[in-house]
């Protein structure tokens, strides 16, 4: 039972990763069809009912981000309950799975938050923006504990090769760790809660035409959403191409030894620089549903790559096997 659970488990994660990333385009999909208020004002049931009979697509929208969410969040907890019988609770592999329940269910409390308080449909109060950011956050935070959680037990009986990535500057090591890995966390949450404003002004506020949307930016009368979403686009440019040359300088002075590491960081990178590109696009081409749900994809796929990139920054020796000693 100990070898096959090790065998599959990193299958299994990987897969809860990929899901994670299909629940929240489909919630994303929900706003964007305006469908938030499909069953109500009633929560966890639909229009107070376990399957609802309504007729209208959007309560079937926001029916199946419930199913969705409410599968995923049993996908989870059973995961976090064979782990906890298979693992040492100082393993990382526990530790990433019990933060990706917590997340789990703070998701839940949020987008309840979202249905009961009516911040959903045409609402475009100062509140329902700031309940959009917290909500993206929090996704962002669920995606990485899920994606972590997936990388160190992929990685569990490896042996890094070096112990310090970037050669001689072993004595400076911890504190150039401290500084990119709080400014890179902090400038791509940042973006993050940008663009849920600026994804929110779109949907209730759509422009007819970029000329039109860059004046209704500008104007001191326009909505708040309006002139908020500016930030959005011009922070994108600035902490994308950041990103992307700091990533890119960083594979400069990692040792050629160090692969796994180099690999990564170039990924990482040119994933900032597509990102941009795709930022660019949307923009351009006025946010249509199918660029916002691209634009969202990409942004998950960068946050994985950053993710996946900062463990090896942190981490890049696993320590003693996670799993328990029988």
């Amino acid at each position: 039972m100990k070898n096959k659970f090790s065998k599959i488990l990193p299958q299994i994660l990987f897969t809860l990763l990929v899901y994670t990333l299909l629940v929240i385009l489909w919630g994303a999909w929900v706003r964007i069809s305006q469908s938030g208020d499909g069953c109500g004002d009633t929560w966890p049931l639909c229009r107070g009912q376990l399957i609802p009979d309504a007729a209208q697509k959007k309560t079937w929208v926001e029916f199946a981000h419930r199913g969705m969410s409410g599968f995923f969040g049993i996908f989870v907890f059973s995961l976090f309950i064979f782990i906890r019988k298979n693992f040492a609770r100082d393993s990382r592999t526990y530790t990433w799975i019990k933060w990706s329940l917590i997340f789990t269910v703070t998701e839940a409390l949020l987008g309840a938050k979202l249905v009961l308080f009516h911040l959903v449909g045409n609402n475009d109060t100062p509140f329902r923006a700031f309940a959009m950011a917290l909500h993206l956050i929090n996704s962002l935070m669920l995606t990485a504990s899920v994606a972590m959680t997936w990388d160190v037990t992929n990685n569990q009986n490896s042996v890094a090769r070096v112990q310090n990535p970037w050669g001689k500057q072993q004595a400076y090591r911890p504190l150039q760790i401290k500084k990119i890995f709080i400014s890179l966390i902090a400038s791509f949450l940042a973006l993050g809660v940008t663009g849920a404003i600026a994804a929110l002004a779109n949907t209730i506020y759509p422009a007819l035409s970029l000329n039109e949307g860059l004046l209704a930016d500008l104007n001191e009368n326009s909505h708040y959403l309006i002139r908020l979403r500016a930030f959005h686009p011009m922070m994108g440019i600035l902490i994308g191409c950041g990103l992307t040359l700091s990533l890119w300088i960083s594979s400069q002075f990692t040792k050629d030894d160090e692969i796994i590491f180099k690999r990564r960081t170039l990924r990482a990178a040119a994933g900032c620089l597509f990102g941009v590109v795709i930022g660019a696009t949307t923009l351009l081409t006025l946010s249509p549903p199918t660029m916002k749900l691209v634009h969202l994809t990409m942004t998950y796929t960068i946050w994985i790559l950053l993710t996946l990139w900062c463990r090896q920054l942190l981490w890049p020796i696993e320590s003693v096997p996670a799993e328990k000693n029988k």
